[in-house]
């Protein structure tokens, strides 16, 4: 009798354990799936941004294209505004790349 009592309660306790890490794990994987829901979306994100770099190519190219080709020097400007010029032998567009920070001074020599 006094056995049983005891295989008893082992048997509850290792019941509730196991209930206790099913709570656990149905909670961590409600957490997970949030967590895949957030990484989702910035990776339409990504890909969008990409699809969309890609048009604007596009159409700065077409852009420069028109204005060498009808020498209009309104639309030149405006590409100029935002700091892509035009390579007047081709006519490709090439964006003005923005100043790079200063290259840090070489130190100066220790004097003898």
């Amino acid at each position: 009798m006094r056995t049983d009592g005891w295989l008893y309660r082992l048997l509850v306790a290792l019941s509730g354990i196991t209930l206790i890490l099913v709570v656990v794990y149905i909670v961590l994987i409600q957490g997970n799936r949030s967590v895949q829901g957030e990484i989702n979306q910035r990776q339409q994100f990504i890909n969008q941004s990409i699809q969309l770099g890609r048009i604007n190519d596009a159409l700065v190219h077409a852009l420069a294209a028109a204005a060498v080709s009808n020498k209009d020097d309104k639309l030149r400007e405006l590409l100029a505004q935002h700091g892509i010029t035009i390579n007047p032998t081709t006519g490709a567009p090439e964006r003005a790349v923005a100043p790079a920070a200063a290259a840090p001074a070489a130190p100066a020599p220790a004097g003898r």
